[in-house]
């Protein structure tokens, strides 16, 4: 016997089953959306995260960069500084050296003028006057008081005999001529040599001998 699909009582349970599916597909499509909503407000509060995140380590690197700069500024003003006192420390020493040295000649060229005026006084009386010993024992005493202004300020004839043995530190040979005297020994004193303190000023000019002959 077939069925009647015209049967109301078919028809009322396929409505109730289409209303059954169609609620199911809108229930899962609300969900899937709510999901995807979800979803996006997570990756949107990671990204505000992240972002925020960037910027706080922006600031801070850009804090850092601005104190290396202004230590490194600080720096460089310091050194510049101590270039320039250094500089004029340097001048300034300079300076007073100069003015010592100077100081000094002048000092030893004051005490000297004594001995010429008693030169000039000398030669005066020498035209005048034809005594030889009057001159000099004039000229003896100007010597002598020359060697006291130069010894007063630490300058010190260098004493040097014949026959002694040539000795390079105060000596300075200017020939090796033969002679009885052992060689390398002095045979004669060309010019006087002199110390400053400790420290030769000029050295003694002597000839030295070459040995005997052959």
């Amino acid at each position: 016997m077939e069925m009647n699909d015209k049967n109301p009582a078919s028809r009322n349970m396929g409505g109730k089953l289409k209303n059954l599916y169609n609620s199911y597909i809108r229930t899962e499509d609300i969900q899937g959306k709510q999901a995807m909503n979800d979803d996006t407000l997570e990756l949107h509060h990671e990204s505000n995260i992240d972002s925020t995140e960037h910027q706080n380590n922006d600031s801070s690197l850009h804090e850092k960069i601005i104190a290396l700069e202004k230590e490194r500024d600080e720096m460089r003003e310091q050194a510049l500084r101590r270039t320039a006192e250094l500089e004029n420390f340097r001048r300034r020493t300079i300076k007073e050296k100069q003015e010592l040295t100077e100081y000094a000649n002048q000092h030893l060229l004051f005490k000297m003028l004594p001995v010429i005026d008693d030169l000039h006084s000398a030669l005066n009386a020498a035209q005048k006057n034809t005594d030889y010993q009057s001159l000099l024992e004039g000229v003896e005493m100007i010597y002598k008081k020359a060697v006291k202004i130069f010894e007063d300020s630490g300058v010190l004839v260098i004493e040097s005999s014949l026959g002694e043995p040539f000795n390079v530190d105060v000596h300075e040979a200017l020939a090796h001529l033969p002679s009885d005297t052992p060689e390398g020994h002095i045979i004669q004193e060309v010019q006087r040599g002199y110390l400053f303190r400790d420290k030769v000023l000029r050295h003694t000019k002597v000839i030295t001998s070459a040995g005997q002959p052959e």
